[in-house]
């Protein structure tokens, strides 16, 4: 196990020099974006709550060129993975022949950005390289910072790839190719903050509105971060359909109440709870049990007052209260978090800790006085791969 520092040449050049081997073209564009990092809120977007994320220092870099045929050819690199070189196209994504889930999921995007005209409809065949600086598994949103990348590359001509509204259609052009072509669950903030994120701050994600405000970084308050994981390689996709059927519930009680989001409902627990014993009075088979009801929409009720609590207690700049806000048990749900780890580490020397995206990944987010920092990475490196989360910048096109 070490303390993963990440590679020490630049991620755009590793981009640029791969793509220029791979196909013996220089790129015809090229973008980056950072990682993220969740701070609280992961799992009630669909509520219409509130998500708080930062940006990582380290960044994902891709590369594009044109091809003379249809086929979209995709190499993807990063540390802790072998190499992946996957193939497909816009007519095998719609008849559903493409073997690889990761080409899968960026023809998909490509697609999704033709059919919202970010990107011209003559677009067929492309070369892809994407080069990444730090490894799946860290609760960093790996696979997202290389959607927003891909996506500014191909949009890299349009005049107003640099301004807020064209921001937020891409991001939600990512985050619907992700729904729409990948097995693993979504977290839809992770592509807003990449393309549309505040530097050295964390970013409030207010679904009832869309908003995207700033809030200070915890950083200020003497701490650094760290995410501490079992093992690194590979993205944790097992609770995928917990969450989706979650979600779905959401969505359905969303429409039957006839609302934007169940947050906007009032009594929303309760209300829900009443709808789901009138279905299953009715033998409706579907309907999930009411105590099952209750604990999903008593657990984003409850966890998007910690997120705006938290978002609150950075603004004020209590520390005391964000710890304990931090280190506070979510309401019960069911879905498998990394509860071991987070004892740990906090024994280890962490002030706070919490699980780095509860259900879509088994790291924890640490943080730990800037005069323990060194003592806590020589103790938990010897078991653990540690990742340092400095602040990072958001996605931007590089040339």
């Amino acid at each position: 196990m070490v303390f993963y520092t990440g590679p020490h040449d630049a991620v755009v050049e590793r981009a640029v020099e791969k793509h220029e081997a791979l196909t013996g073209r220089a790129p015809a564009h090229v973008a980056s974006a950072p990682g993220t990092w969740v701070l609280i809120g992961e799992n009630v977007d669909h509520f219409g709550g509130v998500t708080i994320l930062g940006l990582a220092g380290n960044r994902a870099a891709v590369a594009v060129s044109p091809r003379e045929d249809d086929v979209i050819a995709i190499h993807a690199d990063g540390p802790y993975a072998e190499p992946i070189d996957a193939t497909g196209s816009l007519a095998s994504l719609a008849d559903g022949t493409i073997e690889h889930p990761l080409a899968t999921r960026y023809v998909g995007l490509i697609q999704g950005l033709i059919q919202r005209q970010i990107i011209s409809r003559d677009t067929a065949g492309l070369d892809v390289t994407i080069t990444s600086d730090f490894p799946l598994g860290a609760g960093l949103g790996a696979l997202y910072a290389a959607d927003a990348a891909l996506a500014l590359a191909l949009a890299a001509e349009n005049p107003e790839v640099d301004e807020p509204p064209m921001r937020a259609r891409i991001a939600e052009i990512c985050s619907q190719a992700v729904a729409a072509h990948s097995t693993l669950a979504l977290l839809r903030a992770r592509h807003t903050v990449a393309l549309r994120g505040t530097p050295d701050q964390v970013n409030v994600v207010d679904y009832a509105d869309g908003s995207v405000t700033a809030a200070p970084h915890p950083a200020k308050l003497g701490v650094r971060i760290f995410s501490v994981a079992t093992e690194l390689g590979q993205p944790h996709g097992e609770q995928a359909e917990r969450i989706a059927e979650w979600r779905g519930f959401i969505d359905e009680a969303v429409s039957n109440f006839g609302v934007s989001s169940l947050r906007e409902l009032p009594d929303n627990v309760d209300r829900v709870v009443g709808w789901v014993e009138a279905r299953r009075d009715t033998g409706d088979a579907s309907a999930p049990d009411p105590a099952t009801a209750r604990q999903w929409v008593q657990f984003c009720e409850t966890e998007t007052l910690r997120s705006l609590a938290t978002a609150k207690a950075l603004r004020s700049r209590r520390s005391n209260e964000l710890l304990t806000l931090l280190n506070s048990r979510s309401e019960a749900h069911d879905i498998e978090t990394p509860d071991a780890l987070v004892a740990q580490v906090l024994e280890g020397g962490a002030v706070a800790a919490r699980p780095a995206a509860a259900g879509t990944s088994q790291a924890v987010i640490a943080f730990v006085p800037i005069q323990d920092a060194d003592a806590f990475v020589e103790r938990f490196a010897e078991e653990f791969e540690l990742v340092e989360i400095t602040p990072g910048e958001p996605a931007r096109v590089e040339r």
